[in-house]
């Protein structure tokens, strides 16, 4: 199947991850592939090397932005693209040929292509399947930047900017309670560094923001079981805490198998 894809770069004083996403996605094989930089107004030299490579960009700004969502849709904005791949600064396709292996088997009703990512901590990686799509109901089942979505549908319902960590869960949420079309690949389109983590502190807005898309945020009684998930969630943060990262990455590996 013949396309053109859309990459989006999304970065903020990225200086020291952002090169090595951008020589990812400018080494693709595929022949048809545009690339968009969205910079927040970076400030430590990412824009520097940003113009390094202007030549062979499709479009680039640098503009304070109202969040990483609001970037995402400044993206979706002007990219011309069938497809739309989200790949920010620090993460980067699995090789050269990543985009050529998704296109090759993209059925014509997919809106919403997803496959494997493999998972950066640290040092480590760790090659990780998506957990059944029906996990949709209660967290993302895949890693964003290992999907592919139609730019029309990206378009006609962008990402909402009131969310500050869950925009993306709560596009593929609408999208799946609406029925549409989601295509598995098991290919790993893409290398995601997890090593910075979410903040124990960022634990308690990430289920404020769920009890928001699910629409439950007034309902005690619903909010209750997942309340006292939370708890044993921050407890199990702060033992990560102090684990080596080679252990931490064995357990996260073995409750996601659990999971699917």
């Amino acid at each position: 199947m013949g396309c053109r894809i859309s990459v989006v770069t999304v970065c903020y004083n990225a200086v020291d991850c952002i090169e090595d996403t951008m020589l990812s996605v400018l080494g693709q094989t595929y022949p048809d592939i545009e690339y968009i930089i969205i910079d927040g107004g970076s400030t430590d030299g990412t824009v520097d090397i940003i113009k390094k490579y202007t030549g062979r960009l499709a479009y680039w700004i640098s503009e304070p932005d109202k969040g990483i969502y609001d970037a995402m849709n400044k993206g979706i904005a002007v990219a011309t693209g069938d497809y739309i791949n989200f790949m920010n600064a620090g993460d980067t396709f699995r090789d050269q040929s990543s985009i050529d292996t998704y296109v090759d088997v993209i059925k014509p009703e997919s809106e919403i292509i997803y496959g494997d990512v493999i998972i950066k901590y640290h040092s480590r990686f760790q090659y990780r399947k998506p957990l059944w799509l029906d996990h949709l109901s209660e967290c993302l089942p895949f890693c964003h930047q290992s999907v592919i979505v139609k730019t029309g549908l990206l378009r006609d319902r962008q990402f909402d900017t009131s969310y500050r960590i869950l925009g993306d869960y709560d596009f593929f949420y609408s999208c799946y309670k609406r029925g549409l079309c989601f295509q598995y690949i098991p290919e790993a389109l893409s290398v995601y560094d997890s090593t910075e983590g979410v903040s124990k502190d960022c634990l308690s807005e990430i289920m404020a923001e769920k009890f928001r898309i699910w629409g439950i945020e007034h309902n005690w009684l619903l909010k209750l079981p997942w309340q006292v998930k939370l708890i044993k969630d921050k407890s199990s943060h702060a033992i990560k805490k102090i684990l080596p990262p080679c252990l931490v990455l064995q357990i996260k590996g073995l409750l996601y198998k659990f999971r699917r």
